[in-house]
């Protein structure tokens, strides 16, 4: 049976017959539904409202790592596969862009099918419902939310794939189990894209239907009109700049047009602001600027982040020697205050110029290290900006420093200490900060994460301003980045960006993204997006350009000590795929499903 078609029997039986039995309990507001069936599920409004609460833990269940790392960061060029504590690196083949037939790094288009056939049920029910079972304002609702995540599904599957088969009714649920009948043939790049368009059109319609109505006081936890007007923001910028299949970008204008103004809708008229702290994003749920964020902060049904994040720093089970490191950054941490702490278990107490073990690092557990981003990222930080306090960095000891150490297990301090006199030979990334929730005894990473936030909009702003000529439009977009960034350090005269010709200022959206959104999945997107030339080819994207590497623009000649994890000088003029890789643009489908679909049999993506 066809991979799909099998996912979406499952994902049904699941979602009428008990989809629902789990959520995040407290954070999801979910009640027990287990006077439920498959016979009854849909029969009053309360019934219809549940089900959105079990799509929210289906999508956090089995998406964010994908959206937010997998497809958009890892063969992004900003991770090593060379590590520093003694572990070995996940997915090193995406990392180093092998992808083919037998590395598609992803099967079943994704797994997406799962999720869309539970958004047609939701569908399918408020558009059939029977008279009077749903308030005006909260079918409208219901049905913005559903015709909204089904273009975000199919938006994610868009630019892995192009063309994908366009699944929009229930068939299963109609009482069609024919597997031959159910086959499905992929559409074309230009047909999946006018679906996604008129799901996103429908949506909107619907909410402005639904005038003020809100599903939950959490509501960046669930789908909203904010969340619909980002995606579509997205979806016609890309439409503008990138070409898929048989996709051009004929309609390139009107599409920014458009994009421009639903990103000015999120920014004008849900009342949305940039929160003051750059670091304090990732402690503070539904903060200001969260538009769609995941529930992790739930401590009653215990899921915290479980994916990448725990294993992006170093674990006390790597085993690995400690003698040889120094850090000297302040702590993002925050477990002490004086910004002489190690992670391995002491603190340096400048005062009495001795070092004390404390006791916190007992309490932590995470997952030994397996992702860790290149210095050249690190690097591209002025010092005065927060977001540099996402990275521990790691510096190597002299030899004579070594022998001081002599066989101690602690990673010292060094007083005076100069950077640029020791080699950077690793870094560490705590964009996500653990913390101790209520009622555990261990550190665990409790951190919302964001799949749009403000910030977002405003970069995408920069980006429709550049395309227009708009040199001010891109200086204040950057610069209200740049801004909160910076803090109680910003300069306008010293740290403003002043707008150049067009390459120079796609390069400036590009460098500000990295430094901004390191681990929130943007930058696969910015590099197939971002142009060296307006209207140009392909290959005039970002990721076959010396703009796409991670430390362009970085001059190792003035800062010789720019040494990379292994020990090379940091690359800057590198390009993430060469012009003979353009295949790689888009995934490889797997065997599998072609094997089980006579109608696929024949789709696999060019270049394969």
């Amino acid at each position: 049976m066809n991979k799909i078609i099998a996912k979406s029997l499952a994902a049904v039986f699941i979602g009428s017959a008990g989809l629902i039995s789990t959520s995040c309990a407290d954070e999801l507001d979910l009640k027990n539904p287990n006077e439920f069936d498959s016979k009854s599920y849909w029969e009053n409004q309360e019934q219809a409202q549940m089900f959105i609460y079990a799509l929210a833990q289906q999508f956090r269940e089995s998406y964010p790592n994908q959206v937010m790392f997998e497809a958009g960061e890892l063969r992004a060029g900003t991770l090593e596969t060379n590590l520093i504590n003694g572990s070995g690196a996940l997915q090193v083949d995406a990392i180093g862009n092998i992808i083919d037939i037998a590395h598609t790094q992803f099967s079943n288009f994704g797994g997406w099918f799962g999720y869309i056939a539970n958004l047609n049920e939701l569908i399918y029910k408020c558009e059939n419902a029977k008279e009077g079972m749903l308030a005006d304002n909260v079918k409208n609702g219901l049905l913005g939310m559903g015709y909204g995540m089904r273009a975000y599904s199919y938006f994610q599957m868009y630019k892995m794939y192009g063309g994908v088969p366009l699944r929009l009714e229930p068939d299963v649920l109609f009482g069609e189990y024919d597997p031959t009948k159910l086959y499905k043939a992929r559409a074309t790049a230009e047909e999946t894209l006018n679906q996604i368009k008129a799901d996103i059109n429908t949506a909107l319609t619907h909410w402005n239907a639904a005038g003020n109505w809100t599903f939950n006081a959490k509501k960046d936890y669930y789908w909203s009109k904010a969340a619909t007007e980002m995606l579509a923001g997205e979806v016609y910028l890309w439409s503008a700049k990138v070409e898929t299949g048989d996709h051009s970008t004929a309609n390139a204008d009107s599409d920014v047009a458009a994009a421009k103004g639903y990103f000015s809708n999120v920014i004008n008229n849900y009342g949305y602001s940039l929160y003051p702290d750059f670091r304090g994003i990732w402690t503070t749920p539904h903060n200001s600027e969260s538009i769609f964020s995941i529930c992790y902060t739930s401590v009653s049904d215990n899921v915290a982040m479980g994916g990448y994040q725990p294993q992006m720093i170093w674990s006390k089970a790597a085993g690995a020697g400690t003698t040889a490191w120094s850090i000297q950054a302040n702590n993002p941490f925050n477990w002490v205050k004086d910004g002489s702490a190690s992670m391995f278990g002491y603190t340096y107490d400048p005062a009495t110029k001795k070092q004390v073990q404390y006791s916190v690092w007992n309490n932590l557990n995470p997952s030994p290290n397996r992702y860790m981003y290149k210095n050249a990222l690190f690097y591209q930080y002025d010092y005065e900006d927060s977001r540099k306090e996402c990275f521990m960095p790691m510096y190597g000891l002299t030899d004579a420093e070594k022998a001081l150490q002599g066989t101690k297990d602690f990673v010292p301090y060094i007083e005076d200490f100069n950077p640029e006199e020791y080699k950077m030979i690793g870094s560490f990334f705590l964009k996500y900060i653990p913390s101790i929730a209520e009622g555990q005894i261990n550190y665990a990473w409790w951190n919302d994460q964001p799949i749009y936030r403000l910030t977002l909009a405003y970069t995408y702003m920069a980006e429709i301003a550049n395309y227009e000529g708009d040199k001010g439009g891109v200086e204040f977009y950057i610069n209200k980045v740049r801004e909160r960034a910076y803090g109680s350090n910003w300069d306008v005269t010293k740290f403003g960006y002043k707008a150049g010709d067009f390459t120079e200022n796609e390069n400036a959206i590009m460098r500000e993204k990295d430094k901004e959104f390191a681990c929130e999945g943007q930058r696969w997107w910015d590099l197939r997006r971002l142009t060296v030339k307006k209207g140009g080819s392909q290959t005039d994207h970002f990721m076959f350009q010396p703009q796409g590497c991670v430390g362009y623009g970085l001059n190792t000649t003035v800062n010789p000590w720019m040494y990379e994890v292994g020990g090379t000088m940091v690359q800057t003029i590198t390009p993430v795929l060469s012009a003979d890789e353009v295949h790689k643009l888009l995934w490889p489908l797997d065997n599998g499903l072609l094997g089980s679909d006579p109608l696929l049999k024949d789709a696999q993506n060019p270049g394969y």
